[in-house]
C-alpha cells in the first residue's frame, strides 16, 4: 500500500491525545520486525512509514474538513482534493486526524471502533 505521492486520510473521535498516541504506537521485535499499531491492525495495514505519518488531536470536535486539515503538510494541495472527494462534507464531528503520506490505502475496512474510539477512512488523494 506504500505509494509515493499519495496520502490517505482517517478522521476519528478519540477520548484523549494520550489515547490517540497509544492507538498509533508502533514497535519492533528484538529481531527488528515491525509490529503494527492497534490502529494499523484495525485497518489491516501491515506496514507504513511512521516517519511520514502526521496526526493531530483537537480538544473541540468539528465537521469542517478544511479546519481539521489546516496546517498539515501540503495542505494547499490536499485540502481542496479531499473536499472534492467529500462533496457532501462530513456528516459527523471529529477531533482527530491521521494522514499517512506516500501511502495509498486500498483496504476494504472503512471504519472501526477500538474500545470507545472511532476512526473512519475518508479516502486517498495525490499530493505531489
Amino acid at each position: 500500500m506504500e505509494k509515493e505521492g499519495f496520502v490517505s486520510l482517517w478522521v476519528g473521535s478519540i477520548q484523549s491525545s494520550e489515547e490517540l498516541d497509544r492507538l498509533l504506537a508502533v514497535s519492533y521485535s528484538d529481531e527488528g520486525d515491525f509490529i503494527p499499531s492497534i490502529f494499523a491492525k484495525q485497518f489491516e495495514i501491515r506496514r507504513y512509514d511512521d516517519a511520514v505519518r502526521e496526526v493531530e488531536y483537537y480538544e473541540e470536535e468539528s465537521n469542517d474538513l478544511n479546519q481539521l486539515l489546516e496546517g498539515f503538510s501540503y495542505d494547499d494541495e490536499i485540502v481542496p482534493r479531499f473536499a472534492a472527494l467529500m462533496k457532501e462534507g462530513l456528516t459527523n464531528t471529529f477531533n482527530a486526524v491521521v494522514l499517512l503520506y506516500n501511502f495509498k490505502y486500498t483496504g476494504e475496512i472503512i471504519e472501526g471502533t477500538i474500545k470507545s474510539n472511532y476512526f473512519r477512512f475518508l479516502g486517498t488523494v495525490e499530493y505531489l
